[in-house]
């Protein structure tokens, strides 16, 4: 449920952001707290861009005010404030908060939950379909015109937004902070060091079934483009570097979307070497508008600066406006 720990939150080395209005709504289902309603353009067929805001496994919602209230107050003192609305919006992801039904769930294999691959799979890819739902009837339930779509997701919520940012055609913005686009990688990693009794082949095994593996394959980013297969190595072949930019363009819009990656230097639960190579084939592929920042010294956490960084990338994507939704 909602702790004081996230309630209460501040990023470590910051001050208190300054406080914006926050509204609880039922959508579909879900309590969504809503940022900044009472801030927006007096006219309501001013367009609106909404932020929508994943959080991190075992926490809850209200972990996403601090970054909901900077970002806001950021936007709040542009010129675009007037002519443009902007809300944030953070909901509790999958067994979590107002959802949890199991503790052990969100639990690793150290903890003793033997089916933490597919809790937390399950999860990314339910954060990810709730936030697409939500998007298709967020304009009737705050009254606004609704054309622009950002958002920024931390650890569990940023393996949502990389599936997001490949599958989701409305986004124009997206914020990674310690995130993976490679979950069968990151996964096979993580239970080699948790010393699973799996023998040679994790993928496939009862820790991570095939019915896991194909999920995989339908949503997140490396397994999409590439199966179980490991990456081809750089640079790519013409041949191959046309096949996926094809492939980019088929799953969704990608160019004219802009991603910034915030990855922490010292990360152990979700290493910057787990992305890398994802991010370097991106990058040889051409046509994305990528930043990646890798932050010396941080572990697994959104840190000041990545604090700083995100808010400055989110301001301007919703200033920018709606991205043309191009093909690659």
């Amino acid at each position: 449920m909602e702790t004081p720990t996230d309630a209460d939150y501040v990023t470590d080395g910051l001050p208190p952001p300054p406080e914006v209005s926050m509204t609880t709504i039922p959508m579909a289902g879900l309590l969504v707290d809503v940022y900044g309603l009472n801030e927006l353009p007096s006219s309501p067929s001013a367009p609106t861009t909404c932020l929508w805001l994943l959080h991190p496994r075992t926490r809850t919602r209200m972990r996403m005010r601090d970054i909901a209230s900077r970002v806001l107050h950021a936007y709040h003192q542009t010129s675009s404030a007037s002519r443009r609305g902007l809300i944030a919006l953070a909901f509790d992801m999958p067994n979590h908060g107002s959802r949890l039904v199991s503790e052990k769930a969100n639990g690793a294999w150290r903890a003793g939950n033997e089916t933490h691959a597919i809790d937390m799979l399950s999860m990314v890819k339910g954060g990810r379909a709730d936030m697409s739902g939500l998007m298709d009837v967020v304009g009737g339930y705050v009254g606004r015109r609704v054309d622009g779509h950002v958002c920024l997701g931390w650890s569990l919520g940023g393996h949502a937004v990389w599936e997001a940012w490949i599958g989701e055609s409305r986004i124009d913005a997206a914020v990674v902070v310690v995130g993976c686009p490679d979950l069968m990688g990151l996964m096979a990693g993580r239970a080699k060091l948790s010393k699973l009794d799996c023998g040679e082949n994790f993928l496939g095994s009862k820790y991570f079934p095939e019915d896991l593996i194909k999920t995989c394959i339908n949503y997140d980013p490396k397994a999409l483009l590439f199966g179980t297969s490991p990456l081809p190595s750089l640079p790519l072949a013409e041949e191959e570097r046309s096949r996926l930019r094809q492939s980019l363009a088929s799953r969704g819009c990608i160019k004219g979307k802009k991603l910034l990656l915030c990855s922490g230097g010292a990360d152990k639960l979700v290493p910057y070497a787990n992305s890398a190579p994802m991010v370097r084939l991106l990058e040889d592929v051409g046509g994305v508008d990528m930043e990646d920042k890798v932050y010396e010294g941080v572990g697994h956490s959104f840190s000041a600066g990545m604090v700083e960084d995100a808010v400055s990338f989110l301001v301007k994507a919703v200033e920018d406006g709606p991205c043309e939704k191009a093909k690659i």
